[in-house]
């Protein structure tokens, strides 16, 4: 069989695959229409799902932040609260004459830019909106930092760290600081025998030294409180000794006195 035929033998099928393919293909165009035309117009908008997750397994583009500084059924929550948040804003039928937050201070806080001259009635609008969703996220992540701590009441420490968790935050810090870590002890790293071996040696010669001083200076106070009691006992024999000669010069005394009275008595007697 010559190579020609068996390079060109299958062509004509081939042809009629990629026209039956192309057939298929136009029919399939034409009929897709159809099949959407009895849906109802609202069933036909359907909000956008996250975003496919980056390389690093989290959320990427418009939702990268969403989770961040969360994990596990924490994380869940919060990203099914931005998806519920969003699917609200589309397609639920909005009250805008009913508010939870008042726009005469969001106002306020708006003309606090000098270039702002006039404000739409929508824009208060759309501010307190996104007020409403910044404190919700913000005390939701607060209270999942007060369960972790096995607690039922929401404090400042809880928002403190709900700060440290996300950098979407940051604009925060000036009025609620953020707690700094204590720095952690350094390792004693072991020096090499050699280094240890001379610290070591002036080490023992510097505690020798210090030991020899001390008992020197243990010495002389001895010394000198030997010398001290030893004056005191004979400051005190001293005064015993001075006691004893003064009881005997009494005595001497008493014993002249006795016989000049004696004398005057007999005197007396005679007369």
């Amino acid at each position: 069989m010559d190579s020609t035929n068996i390079n060109y033998e299958g062509y004509p099928q081939q042809e009629q695959y990629n026209e039956g393919m192309e057939q298929y293909d136009h029919q399939q165009q034409q009929h897709q229409p159809q099949q959407y035309q009895d849906i109802p117009q609202q069933q036909q908008v359907v909000s956008p799902p996250l975003e496919e997750d980056d390389e690093f397994g989290g959320p990427a583009g418009a939702f990268a932040n969403v989770g961040q500084g969360l994990v596990g059924k924490y994380k869940n929550m919060m990203m099914q609260y931005w998806q519920e948040t969003i699917n609200s804003i589309e397609h639920d039928d909005h009250d805008f004459k009913n508010h939870q937050l008042p726009l005469a201070r969001i106002k306020k806080v708006m003309k606090t830019d000098e270039e702002v001259k006039m404000i739409s009635a929508e824009a208060p609008i759309l501010f307190a909106k996104g007020c409403d969703i910044f404190i919700t996220e913000l005390t939701m992540r607060a209270w999942i930092h007060a369960e972790e701590n096995k607690r039922r009441t929401l404090q400042k420490s809880d928002i403190a760290a709900a700060l440290q968790k996300s950098d979407m935050f940051d604009f925060l810090i000036d009025i609620v600081p953020r707690e700094e870590e204590k720095p952690k002890r350094k390792s004693h790293t072991p020096m090499p025998p050699q280094m240890q071996q001379g610290y070591q040696g002036v080490d023992q010669q510097t505690y020798e030294q210090q030991q020899w001083a001390q008992y020197q200076q243990q010495q002389q106070q001895a010394q000198q409180q030997t010398e001290n009691d030893y004056l005191l006992q004979q400051q005190q024999a001293q005064q015993q000794q001075q006691q004893y000669l003064a009881y005997q010069q009494q005595q001497q005394q008493q014993q002249e006195q006795q016989p000049q009275q004696q004398t005057k008595t007999d005197e007396t007697y005679n007369y």
